[in-house]
């Protein structure tokens, strides 16, 4: 299996030079030598893909910082909050087939919180009535710590009624889905909020 980028940055060769600690005319070099793989805007300014420059670094052992591969190499973390195993199932096989995240899933409020500790999500599908902990009281754990409280939740759930949708609204989740879920809409949905993600970090 080929190795997965996540991000579609383009990095300037200003940007590449200060990332390898190398002057702009090596930079330029390696590109016109065919080294370093680069794309041309329409304004005839050189960009170079972030996955282009990892490839580079690794086939002719440059270092990279352990930050910026992490940004680079590392697949969105997806995690489903839900009682309904088959819902579970389904989801997290379409999400990782269709989206090629990472999934993972939890069957109960009270195992989300352990989760997401271990799995660190960078988004969080939840329903919203579960039998131990209901999705309104993980969100409120979740935005109590330090660690978790800008991690994107979707709220999710199959119930409608003004009161329901009236708190949804009120609490702090990043988005709303109704079951039964448009598989397609659903990785849609999650897509977008991940690439803004990737935009504000």
């Amino acid at each position: 299996m080929s190795e997965t980028f996540t991000t579609a940055e383009y990095l300037t060769t200003h940007k590449v030079a200060k990332l390898m600690g190398v002057s702009l005319p090596t930079v330029v070099n390696w590109v016109n030598a065919g080294k370093l793989a680069a794309h041309r805007t329409p304004g005839g300014h050189r960009r170079i893909a972030a996955a282009d420059l990892v490839r580079f670094a690794r086939e002719f052992n440059y270092p990279l910082s352990a930050e910026f591969l992490r940004t680079v190499d590392r697949v969105p973390r997806v995690l489903v909050v839900d009682d309904d195993q088959a819902f579970c199932e389904m989801v997290s096989e379409y999400l990782e087939m269709k989206g090629s995240f990472k999934v993972e899933v939890a069957n109960s409020g009270f195992a989300a919180g352990m989760i997401v500790a271990r799995f660190k999500p960078d988004l969080i599908l939840m329903d919203i009535m579960m039998p131990d902990m209901d999705g309104f009281q993980v969100l409120a754990t979740l935005r109590e710590s330090k660690e978790n409280r800008n991690t994107p939740v979707l709220a999710c759930t199959a119930y409608r009624d003004p009161e329901l949708d009236e708190r949804i609204a009120r609490e702090s989740f990043n988005g709303f889905l109704q079951k039964p879920l448009r598989l397609e809409h659903l990785l849609d949905v999650v897509s977008e909020k991940l690439k803004l993600i990737e935009a504000t970090s």
